[in-house]
């Protein structure tokens, strides 16, 4: 995947594990910080600011870092044979979506991602034994048409019946996995494929002025077609008649919960946010390579440094498991506890440590915290750490920042 002299082939990457950073920060923010909630104007305002921005864009940037992780993994089992990696591979995707299976039995208000997460990691996994054009090939066609394969295939799913049997719900969970639910694989591998592609190609380059010249063209072309999609997306919500287009008010730009909003052409063109359409994954695409050619020319090339308030982030960024594990669990047990608490009478909805900014700043000084430990203490996440104890891919255990090339 990389040269032996490759500029980032024998250092950790930091602008990476920044924006495994963000993109957990972004899911923390949409999931509890919603709009219409009534918890109060400064928190209104802040849910329709990350609505539109973050609450669309997080969970795919991590699915395009997933693609980042793989090929970083496949680095690090150099020399190992390629059968073992794939295995280790394949028990990592397996042990991902079983954590994934006993979050979602907490029946919390967040739609977990690490199920799907880890059906995605193994269909790409084969991958990363075929070249970048095959691997671009496969990312165009799920691209342009698996939005709207989706889209048919749910629109022509029946209930499930009343009293559903075993032979009722395994199909369909199978089939939501892979195609019709809230995180298809249809869509999560196509990101994560692209995720290789960019990984790839950065891990390639062997001089520090290229690498400037590739994190600069990936920060401003998806700075421009982000905004450009995005405003567009936003002028026909507020005018479609100009376009000839029905007026489905919020639902044109509100989430797709993993599909398309309808199967006509004009569905699929424009950015409806988890919908996994090409006009949505053109959106996101250009999101992730933002955020992650910003963060990489700042802290990998430029060599920015921070102290040890960047290695506690860096280090929390680098245990994305840990972290969406802890947050996953708390969010369920705060939800919990305040329903509780209104059922008895003990306050009224919205309970302030269920959702709004508070519990969100709240949570934010928990993952710092985390990361402050794993920091001082140079070691990775636990669920890192035990992750690739089971799956045989143990890595590096400190998460200390590297000394930039000279």
């Amino acid at each position: 995947m990389t040269t032996p002299d490759a500029l980032l082939a024998r250092r950790r990457i930091v602008g990476i594990d920044l924006a495994r950073f963000a993109a957990i920060l972004g899911m923390m923010a949409a999931h509890l910080v919603r709009p219409g909630t009534g918890v109060g104007a400064i928190d209104d305002a802040a849910a329709k600011l990350i609505g539109a921005t973050v609450s669309s864009t997080s969970a795919t940037t991590f699915a395009v870092l997933g693609g980042f992780s793989l090929v970083l993994l496949s680095r690090s089992m150099r020399g190992r044979s390629t059968g073992r990696m794939l295995l280790s591979i394949l028990l990592r995707g397996i042990l991902i979506s079983l954590l994934g299976f006993a979050l979602e039995q907490l029946n919390g208000p967040i739609s977990v991602v690490l199920t799907a997460y880890g059906v995605a990691m193994i269909l790409s996994a084969p991958a990363l034994l075929i070249p970048s054009w095959a691997v671009a090939g496969v990312v165009g066609a799920l691209w342009l048409f698996g939005g709207a394969v989706n889209a048919g295939i749910r629109s022509g799913l029946a209930p499930l019946p009343a009293s559903p049997g075993l032979s009722d719900v395994v199909p369909r969970f199978l089939l939501d996995l892979v195609l019709t639910g809230h995180y298809p694989s249809i869509t999560w591998v196509a990101y994560m494929l692209t995720g290789i592609l960019l990984a790839r190609l950065m891990l390639s380059i062997t001089d520090r002025h290229a690498l400037r010249r590739l994190c600069v063209r990936m920060l401003v072309t998806g700075a421009i077609v982000y905004t450009g999609v995005t405003a567009a997306g936003r002028i026909v919500r507020m005018r479609p008649a100009w376009f000839g287009l029905p007026d489905l008010g919020e639902r044109m730009l509100s989430s797709g919960y993993g599909a398309p909003i309808g199967t006509d052409l004009w569905m699929l063109l424009i950015p409806t946010p988890h919908s996994g359409n090409p006009a949505d994954m053109l959106r996101t695409v250009a999101g992730a390579c933002l955020l992650i050619g910003l963060l990489v020319l700042l802290f990998d090339v430029l060599a920015l440094r921070g102290g040890f308030p960047l290695a506690m982030v860096r280090a929390a960024g680098a245990a994305p498991l840990t972290i969406y594990t802890a947050h996953v669990v708390v969010t369920a047990a705060l939800q919990a506890r305040a329903i509780q608490a209104v059922s008895a009478g003990e306050a009224t909805w919205p309970v302030w440590y269920a959702q709004g900014l508070g519990i969100l700043l709240l949570q934010l000084v928990g993952v710092l915290a985390i990361g402050a430990v794993l920091a001082l203490l140079h070691r990775r996440g636990p669920l890192e750490a035990l992750l690739g104890w089971l799956s045989g891919s143990s890595r590096r255990r400190s998460v200390q920042v590297s000394p930039a090339p000279a």
